[in-house]
């Protein structure tokens, strides 16, 4: 494999973001293998139509290899739902979190609960992620989980996180999950801002106000599978929602396998691109060429723009998702007619 075409669609136009990203690889010198195709989160059921439509138009095709959902929240599963009900799936890679109550229950506070009611309340409150399943099994599509070392497709997938040990502990702190009896394993935000009102400060080039672990946010996030695609001599990393814990691990384990984090081609910023997710450290372990936000138009605190000042610091070219869909294609890619992307330019004002 060596062309490919990574496509960012817009999820909604106002303050909610989301992900729904579509992929396809092929083999330049060998056409008639066809392509690879594979779907990472599918943000709202919207923006799942709008998958299946891009997919069918621009690839030329109603299959796809693998639909991907990273973690469970609703602005990631939604959308699949779709894509599952209305394309033909090879396989769907999505963590259970239900099936992994039994080796849990032993923090819970409450002993008395059992494996079955708690497993039953977690697939409620996580019921988009949920429904995947139930499509699946109805459709019989295969289900596996993203576990950190699972490879696919001849090495062109390889997951990085988490593993399954610090999935089940980040599990532990999920909101869906009883009352742990240990220490959380990320101290958490105490309060989320719910006001739209923003401060900014003033940023040089030369003083960068991002800073390492400065807040952390939810376990759901951290949940979040590490997927690294590639294809001849560019790598792409997505991250949907990991935060630093998560990324710093992820970069741990890519090293014991001598990949190199740091010449990537493309890398998706975790979490529209907020500073909750990410600081300097582990973005001078992990860089790309070019880095993809997905972020709501009018999104007022995303991306955060200390966070695009840092990626444009360290040599890469940043992206946002714009209406119509942002396309990252090698240079043997189809011609769309779409015009070139042009990247955000460093930020003198950013959020506080």
């Amino acid at each position: 494999m060596t062309g490919f075409e990574i496509d960012f669609l817009q999820v909604g136009t106002g303050e909610k973001s989301g992900d729904a990203i579509a992929l396809r690889f092929w083999d330049s010198n060998n056409l008639a293998l066809g392509s690879k195709i594979f779907v990472i989160d599918g943000g709202t059921k919207d923006s799942g139509e709008e998958l299946v439509t891009h997919i069918n138009k621009w690839y030329g095709t109603n299959r796809i290899d693998a639909a991907i959902l990273t973690h469970p929240d609703a602005d990631h599963a939604s959308g699949l739902s779709v894509v599952l009900e209305k394309m033909e799936v090879g396989l769907l890679l999505m963590h259970q979190p239900w099936d992994h109550v039994d080796a849990i229950k032993q923090l819970f506070e409450n002993t008395g609960l059992t494996t079955l009611g708690v497993a039953r309340n977690v697939k409620a409150e996580l019921q988009a992620a949920h429904d995947l399943k139930k499509i699946a099994d109805r459709k019989k599509i295969t289900i596996k989980e993203p576990f950190m070392g699972s490879k696919g497709w001849d090495g062109l997938l390889h997951v990085l996180g988490p593993s399954v040990d610090y999935y089940r502990r980040i599990f532990a702190e999920f909101d869906c999950t009883p009352e742990i009896k240990v220490a959380p394993l990320i101290p958490t935000l105490l309060q989320k801002a719910t006001e739209a009102v923003v401060e900014w400060i003033d940023e040089d080039w030369n003083i960068e106000t991002l800073q390492d672990g400065t807040e952390r946010f939810r376990p759901e996030n951290s949940s979040s599978a590490i997927i690294l695609f590639t294809v001849g001599e560019n790598s792409f990393l997505f991250t949907g929602d990991a935060d630093e814990v998560a990324l710093n691990l992820a970069a741990d384990y890519a090293a014991t396998q001598s990949i190199n984090l740091t010449n990537l081609h493309l890398l998706h910023v975790p979490h529209h691109g907020s500073k909750q997710n990410v600081g300097p450290s582990i973005l001078n372990r992990i860089k790309a060429k070019n880095s993809q936000i997905s972020a709501g138009l009018t999104a007022p605190k995303h991306p955060s723009y200390a966070v695009v000042n840092a990626l444009l610091r360290r040599g890469s070219a940043v992206y946002k998702t714009q209406i119509g869909g942002v396309c990252h294609p090698s240079a043997d890619a189809p011609n769309r007619g779409w015009t070139p992307l042009a990247s955000l330019s460093f930020s003198k004002k950013v959020q506080k």
